[in-house]
């Protein structure tokens, strides 16, 4: 009978997400970059980028897993679209993200909606080591700059008493489809394959499951279009196919007033384990 053979998966984890490279630039690996990042876009964040907002499905898978009354460490909190709705049906959110920027935001978001029971902290979750006493962690697009992965499922795993839920919008561009159509590459990210196959690993036997939304994107004008196009597959791809990605883009965008308005479906993966 055929077996298949031994996988390391946190090798492959290394390699597939570039912490072995020899050379590493960028927000993924330099903390000085990724907190410039979110200084700038902290004011606008939850205006641009609600997950809670823009998925119904998600909000009410959230609440039949946790139910009401826990306590819950929310793991990459950021500006609170999460913490926030929350802790209108929890006994406690523990709001924690490497950020000042963004929980500045919370703590704004906080008063604003009259918050009693939001806890924030400004850290890791790798140097995070308070005893507290959580039912479930809650992860959502937070783990990207994750390098030793199994540690960090490890601690999720220990901290969600009654389990945890680990969501991920699968690393698309807003305008895949159109690519996809051309036949163009774009970059993407494994990490959805890469983490069940570790818990699996772990000998945690999470639950996997997807859901669907539509995520609305406003383009000014149309230079801001070509200039996302370049980022997405790199200038000698979009000068090459130039004609075809602005033919393929005015059939499937909606064109206002103030600019250019388009819809991508994209794809939530929920990895959740109940204890």
């Amino acid at each position: 009978m055929y077996q298949l053979k031994s996988v390391n998966v946190d090798d492959l984890w290394q390699k597939d997400q570039g912490w072995d490279a020899e050379r590493k630039s960028g927000r993924k690996f330099d903390d000085r970059v990724e907190l410039e990042f979110w200084d700038k876009l902290a004011p606008t964040y939850s205006r641009q980028y609600n997950l809670y907002r823009d998925s119904v499905s998600l909000r009410d898978k959230l609440k039949e897993i946790f139910g009401e009354g826990k306590k819950i460490i929310d793991l990459g909190c950021g500006s609170g679209n999460f913490s926030i709705p929350l802790s209108k049906y929890s006994k406690e959110i523990l709001a924690l993200d490497f950020s000042p920027a963004m929980l500045k935001q919370l703590a704004i978001s906080i008063k604003q909606e009259g918050c009693k029971n939001i806890r924030m902290i400004c850290s890791k979750w790798e140097d995070y080591t308070e005893d507290y006493q959580a039912d479930f962690v809650l992860a959502v697009n937070s783990l990207y700059r994750v390098c030793y992965m199994r540690q960090v499922l490890s601690k999720i795993a220990l901290y969600g008493r009654k389990g945890f839920v680990i969501v991920r919008t699968l690393l698309r561009p807003q305008m895949y489809e159109l690519y996809r159509d051309l036949g163009l590459s774009y970059r993407y990210n494994n990490d959805y394959i890469l983490m069940p196959m570790m818990l699996w690993d772990m000998g945690i036997n999470a639950n996997v499951e997807y859901l669907s939304y539509t995520r609305r994107k406003y383009y000014n004008d149309f230079s801001a279009v070509e200039e996302e196009m370049k980022n997405d597959l790199g200038e000698l791809s979009f000068l090459n196919f130039n004609d075809q990605l602005s033919e393929k883009f005015m059939q499937n965008a909606m064109e206002e007033s103030n600019g250019f308005v388009y819809d991508s479906k994209r794809i939530v993966q929920i990895i959740s384990y109940i204890k």
